[in-house]
């Protein structure tokens, strides 16, 4: 069997995402350990896993610019730069360079690396290293393909007037321009030393293909053409389209057994108390989580509150993802329980129904435990797009969290908990998530993958 090296950004989502990854190639027989330039190295361990700490990316690799004295500093910055232009690019792209990442590669000679598609730095190198491959993406489809929207908007295909396809089309090149606009900008005002820049000057150095790196789309400066890439989600998820080539679905990947967080809460109140709670009442368990906290999501949290007051049998659990406003929760009623962090597996289990932002991996817990979903998109990154996704697919409802009132909050929940296509839909999901695993589609693409060299 292989020795394999897995490297991820170490941000929580894909983290926990990849321990299920990191097991499943385990218990195939491989030799799996794990990296990352995020110091996650206590949450790895504790999953058993053998882990190597990289140095931090710096996004921002540029020398620092002198201190200049007024009028016209503005000026005189930008004036330094082009100045210095040649200087500061040769000084931006020897710190870009992952020389840790290429002694670990020595020294540990795995079989094969499966890198974060985020990590392009990794990526350059282990192509010139001659190293053998594939790229890791945590997201749906990130390439414009015909008939499919922008995984950052919430259109979907073939309803109202955005999704029919002229609509599309002309959206991915509003998206092109814009972003093309960017990084034009960028690139002038930095004089060449934008992580974009230097990363393509560190392509050019490392000899990767240039026709591999594809159109400038989210996330990050690029995403690439035809490397061979797996996606920890399920083609049933997927709107209709013809997929990228060597793109792999291998399912979602939910790791069961993971080193949850204790919880933590400003009330008296445990878990295990409010589920004997909601027991006790017969109830139906609602559980809101809210990963990130914006002003307008205070707002966001208040309706909801509003939306269950009266309903005595809905048993609230509001997961803050760390944070407590205290101010958010004066006079709370009797069957909302707000916690600063949730284990949010344990409470899946319990749960009915889930009020949440859209996440990938959120979603694809839900699907995991058959749970239906009333999404209010954070509006972040693809969240508009994973919640668009399960509203074709009619596992739930997606709503707007800054135009909905609590009445619109309170009919929305009712409809998701009483109306059984829902609970049905994500049963069926279930089932086709459920065959990855039993048909093992990660082990056999990885498999062939090592069969191809």
């Amino acid at each position: 069997m292989a020795k394999i090296i897995c490297i991820t950004t170490g941000l929580t989502g894909i983290l926990n995402a990849s321990f299920e990854l990191v097991n499943r190639l385990k218990v195939a027989g491989h030799e799996v350990s794990y990296a990352s330039p995020k110091n996650v190295k206590n949450r790895v361990e504790a999953e058993n896993i053998i882990f190597t700490q990289l140095p931090d990316i710096q996004v921002d690799a540029s020398p620092a610019i002198p201190s200049f004295q007024r009028p016209f500093i503005k000026i005189k910055r930008l004036a330094y730069k082009i100045n210095n232009a040649k200087q500061r690019r040769s000084t931006t792209l020897e710190r870009t360079i992952p020389f840790e990442f290429v002694t670990m590669l020595q020294r540990e000679k795995p079989d094969l690396v499966i890198i974060d598609i985020e990590l392009h730095e990794y990526i350059f190198k282990a192509y010139s290293e001659g190293q053998k491959f594939i790229l890791l993406s945590q997201w749906f489809s990130l390439w414009k393909r015909k008939g499919l929207p922008y995984l950052l908007h919430d259109t979907i295909p073939n309803q109202g007037w955005r999704g029919n396809s002229l609509a599309l089309e002309l959206s991915w090149w509003q998206i092109k321009l814009k972003r093309w606009w960017i990084f034009t900008k960028k690139k002038t005002l930095s004089g060449g030393t934008n992580r974009r820049s230097i990363l393509l000057k560190l392509a050019q150095q490392e000899g990767f293909p240039k026709k591999n790196i594809s159109e400038n789309y989210w996330p990050g400066p690029f995403t690439y053409s035809e490397l061979q890439v797996i996606s920890m989600t399920a083609w049933e998820m997927e709107f209709p389209h013809q997929p990228r080539p060597n793109l792999f679905y291998v399912g979602s990947m939910v790791y069961e057994n993971r080193k949850e967080s204790n919880q933590k809460s400003n009330s008296t109140y445990s878990i295990d108390e409010v589920l004997d709670y909601r027991n006790k009442i017969g109830g139906t368990l609602l559980y809101c989580s809210v990963s990130t906290l914006s002003k307008g999501d205070e707002v966001f949290i208040k309706k909801i509150i509003q939306a269950v007051k009266h309903k005595k049998k809905w048993v609230l659990i509001i997961g803050m993802g760390g944070l407590i406003g205290e101010d958010i929760f004066n006079d709370l009623p009797g069957n909302v329980f707000p916690f600063s962090y949730v284990p949010q597996l344990k409470v899946l289990r319990a749960a009915a129904l889930s009020i949440n932002h859209g996440g990938i991996h959120t979603i694809n817990e839900c699907i995991h435990f058959k749970v239906p979903m009333l999404i209010y998109s954070g509006k972040r990154s693809d969240q508009n797009g994973c919640a668009a996704r399960v509203a074709y697919h009619k596992l739930g409802l997606m709503a707007d969290k800054d135009v909905d009132s609590p009445n619109d909050i309170q009919r929305k929940i009712s409809e998701v908990l009483t109306d059984s296509i829902y609970k049905e839909n994500v049963e069926l999901m279930n089932e086709k998530v459920v065959d990855y695993k039993n048909n093992l589609i990660l082990e056999k693409t990885i498999a062939r993958f090592l069969n191809q060299y």
